[in-house]
């Protein structure tokens, strides 16, 4: 009867507070989340649509006018640094968005990411154009220039434009303006007058200049939506324009002229800047001066005179905010202290999201992907149940001899995380940035390599080249962000540097002086936490036993580098990473989730606010109810309801319970018992 009282809902409020308990207090650490990206680069007044797993094919297939989209990362740091020129560039060709609109999406959240492996996203920032009426499972056409400069972009866009109309390409908007030249036939212009407007503007420009398509995509919309009937057109400086131009009388240079069919009218606008700002000011100027001509009523005047503000060129500056500056234990956190959590979250991710975005992984691609969780099995500082999870992705890794598919890998991952618990912390903590961009997966990301190569060097085993060329493919092969890739391909000189490793110690320190020159590049940049800025690793503050006598900012001679092992030792070993972070847990198999010891602070560890770092503070939080807990908690909740129902039958229903029909014939029973009375 307890049992239907639940389902249906119809319980005595009495019963409430038990069910409510359990439901409260089940363990947090059930409610985690991948999480590695950081807050999204844009938002809806940056005048570009963002994009999400569910809103891409109705916004990019089958759309009556063309897209350009990023794909991105919000944890990538090339990204950070292009979205302000992305912005700028949105914004700058915002007038155009009945012809072609802007989008992005980011790759770094979860639930994005089937759309981004879709789309063969293999690394970021990518920006793909896609024609009107896309069809589903079109890839779209990605942009290959590495300038990413706003005239770049702006080129490139107006070339897939144009080249959609050239080609005659029936994915070319019908009611799009021409941006391709006019042909010239002597002194008649093909096909200008064929919507029988009253007059025309001619935009004469050199024949690898923008300006005059900037100019019609700028105006367009605004001549189209007041029906004005007035056409521009392009026309190339070259032989076959030569007659035409003569005709009116214009030198052979950028200039702009209007006309009327039989050249009756005829302005030419000798003053006017052949910039796009001056262009399009004469040909609105113009448009007023012959509004009887052109049978334009006043409101259309001012609507076309009107400045609206997404129309403005100009991009608004951030908000500028107080700078923070990091505490002494929110700067140990960061740089001088490593979390297993971390550690972890970083492994998870990398294989979950960076790996099976792909949508195929075969050739050296897989046997990058072999190579990555060799070292991980061989030499990550795992806990017990972490160790498991890692031989386990290993063996199933090594059971694809040809092809991987993204999407088995994904699926596998989300089955065993279900069955086994094995799950990544919801938070950062020593790679926890001042606001969600910063830190996050990159930082974790460096953590594991540095925690392999020391993990190695403690153990002593195999080729003391295994972790760095490891490293090496996978960056080449799966990091996201592909400018931090070439860069890192740079550093170690294309792998030529490994050559140089003959020990262990070699090994850690190439990669402690790669990071070192990364951060030394990057300090600075819009892409460095403005809390914790990218300083030379450790700081004599924290080890200035690790600078020798000689000075120098090539971040190697100034360096005492068998100290700087010890030190980077005392940080990443196993014994010395810190457990904050950790939940236990009970994984879905029943096996609880061992917490590892706390990591004790080393006295020769110098400058370390010890103070900072007491157990209290880094011990896994209190976890009320385990397995066990929860089947005593519902054995007692079920005892408790039905000791409330017999009350609430007894006490408070207990005359319609005893005049009811059951005990009425009860009664009358008894009461013909010939017996009764008489013992």
């Amino acid at each position: 009867m307890a049992s239907s009282f639940l389902l249906t809902g119809v319980v005595l409020s009495p019963l409430q507070l038990p069910l409510l308990l359990i439901f409260l207090l089940l363990p947090s650490s059930l409610e985690v989340s991948l999480g590695g990206g950081g807050t999204p680069l844009y938002n809806q007044d940056d005048k570009i649509l963002i994009l999400n797993s569910k809103n891409f094919q109705p916004n990019i297939c089958s759309s009556s006018k063309a897209w350009v989209v990023e794909f991105y990362s919000s944890w990538c740091g090339h990204c950070i640094h292009f979205a302000p020129t992305f912005k700028e560039f949105a914004t700058d060709v915002f007038a155009w968005r009945d012809v072609i609109s802007v989008a992005a999406i980011d790759c770094a959240m979860e639930e994005n990411m089937p759309t981004c492996r879709e789309y063969e996203v293999m690394g970021y920032p990518i920006l793909k154009f896609f024609t009107p009426n896309t069809p589903t499972g079109d890839m779209g056409i990605e942009r290959l220039s590495k300038d990413n400069t706003v005239p770049a972009i702006k080129k490139d866009m107006i070339e897939f434009i144009t080249d959609l109309q050239f080609k005659k390409s029936e994915k070319a908007g019908q009611n799009w303006p021409s941006l391709v030249p006019a042909s010239v036939n002597g002194l008649e212009i093909i096909h200008i007058w064929d919507q029988n407007p009253t007059l025309a503007v001619l935009l004469i420009e050199e024949a690898n200049s923008t300006t005059g398509s900037e100019v019609i995509l700028d105006l367009s919309s605004t001549v189209t939506k007041l029906k004005v009937p007035l056409v521009m057109a392009k026309i190339e400086i070259n032989a076959e324009s030569d007659q035409l131009l003569q005709k009116l009388t214009v030198p052979k240079q950028p200039s702009l002229v209007a006309i009327s069919r039989d050249f009756s009218t005829l302005e030419v606008f000798p003053s006017t800047a052949a910039t796009r700002a001056g262009w399009t000011g004469a040909i609105k100027d113009f448009i007023w001066r012959k509004s009887s001509e052109l049978s334009l009523n006043i409101q259309m005047l001012a609507d076309l005179s009107q400045k609206k503000p997404e129309d403005s060129l100009n991009v608004q500056p951030l908000n500028s905010k107080a700078q923070k500056t990091a505490t002494r234990k929110e700067l140990i956190n960061r740089r001088y202290k490593v979390f297993t959590s971390d550690l972890e979250k970083a492994v998870i991710y990398s294989i979950s999201h960076e790996v099976a975005q792909h949508s195929s992984i075969s050739g050296h691609t897989l046997q990058t992907l072999l190579q990555y969780v060799t070292v991980l099995e061989k030499f990550f500082p795992a806990r017990i149940e972490m160790s498991v999870f890692l031989r386990d992705l290993h063996s199933w890794v090594n059971m694809h001899q040809d092809t991987i598919r993204g999407e088995d890998l994904s699926s596998w991952m989300e089955s065993y995380q279900g069955r086994h618990g094995i799950r990544a912390s919801k938070d950062w903590v020593g790679c926890r940035g001042s606001e969600d961009q910063f830190g996050g997966y990159p930082c974790g990301l460096w953590s594991v390599w540095h925690a392999l190569t020391i993990n190695q060097a403690n153990l002593a085993e195999g080729d003391p080249k295994e972790v760095m060329n490891a490293m090496k493919s996978f960056i080449q092969e799966f990091f996201g962000c592909r400018d931090c890739a070439r860069h890192f391909d740079q550093a170690i000189e294309g792998g030529k540097a490994l050559d140089e490793i003959e020990n262990y110690n070699d090994a850690v320190l190439l990669l402690w002086k790669t990071h070192n020159r990364a951060n030394f590049r990057l300090a600075g940049d819009i892409s460095e936490d403005p809390v914790f800025p990218k300083l030379v690793f450790p700081s004599k503050e924290f080890c200035s036993g690790c600078y020798g006598a000689l000075t120098g900012t090539n971040l190697w001679d100034e360096f005492d580098r068998i100290k700087v092992v010890e030190f980077l030792k005392n940080l990443y070993s196993k014994e010395k990473l810190s457990s904050q972070g950790l939940t236990s847990d009970t994984t879905a198999d029943g096996h609880a989730l061992a917490v590892a010891p706390l990591a004790q602070i080393d006295g020769n560890f110098e400058h370390l606010d010890v103070s900072n770092f007491k157990k209290k503070e880094n011990s896994t939080s209190f976890v009320f109810f385990n397995g066990a807990d929860i089947s005593i908690c519902f054995l007692l909740w079920f005892v408790s309801a039905l000791l409330l129902l017999l009350i609430y039958l007894k006490f408070i229903a207990g005359k319609k319970f005893s005049n009811s029909h059951f005990f009425s014939n009860l009664k009358r029973k008894t009461s013909m018992n010939p017996l009764l009375g008489k013992v």
